[in-house]
């Protein structure tokens, strides 16, 4: 069964060969990001920093000026609001080529990035798209979630899109190199609870041990 996969911003940090490769793979039947991995798909695709490195700007630096961040941001915007296709090397350009679909959910001034967008509305009006999205899969047929490294976002949303949706089957995994409690409480209970890293969930993946 493919699998809808829940992604935080350490998982495209810290795993983007093995995420590129399961989606290549066909395994993947809908990419979800939150606020963070969303900004550093879109920094990686653009090149504003380096996969290899997959390092984020310094706290101390962003206090100062968080400008640094304008034109990764500017660009989500414009996805956002349906004006351009995601960053050809990004994740979320790779899935739209393939046709997953791509959803994306966060708090609204929890991320650098939204400070670039004039109207929040227009993020809004996509997490509800997103969100019915999202909950109209869980209807249609059983299904296998993963929240991977997303300890608040992703686990409130399955469990609301769940509680809307009432689906008849399904399992839902977490997985995380930390003990978080809203993925433990929210999610695991309907599966099982991964303490390892991003990479060594999805070597476990492609060598057909998960």
């Amino acid at each position: 069964m493919k699998k809808i996969l829940a992604i935080g911003g350490a998982v495209i940090k810290t795993a983007h060969k093995q995420l590129e490769e399961v989606i290549k793979r066909d395994e993947v039947e809908m990419l979800i990001h939150n606020g963070g991995s969303l900004f550093h798909d879109f920094q990686i695709g653009l090149g504003e920093i380096d996969v290899r490195a997959s390092t984020s700007y310094p706290l101390t630096e962003l206090i100062k000026s968080f400008d640094v961040n304008k034109p990764t941001s500017d660009v989500i915007w414009q996805w956002l609001d349906n004006n351009r296709k995601a960053p050809i090397h990004s994740i979320s350009g790779l899935c739209e080529r393939k046709g997953i679909p791509v959803l994306t959910f966060t708090v609204m001034g929890a991320d650098f990035w939204h400070m670039f967008g004039d109207d929040w509305k227009i993020y809004a009006q996509r997490c509800q798209e997103d969100f019915e999205t999202l909950a109209a899969r869980m209807r249609k047929d059983p299904f296998h979630f993963i929240n991977m490294g997303s300890a608040v976002i992703h686990p409130e949303i399955f469990l609301k899109a769940i509680a809307v949706s009432q689906p008849e089957a399904f399992k839902a995994d977490v997985v995380d190199f930390l003990e978080m409690y809203r993925p433990r409480t929210r999610v695991a209970p309907y599966g099982e609870y991964y303490k390892m890293t991003h990479q060594e969930f999805f070597l476990k993946w492609i060598n057909g041990e998960i």
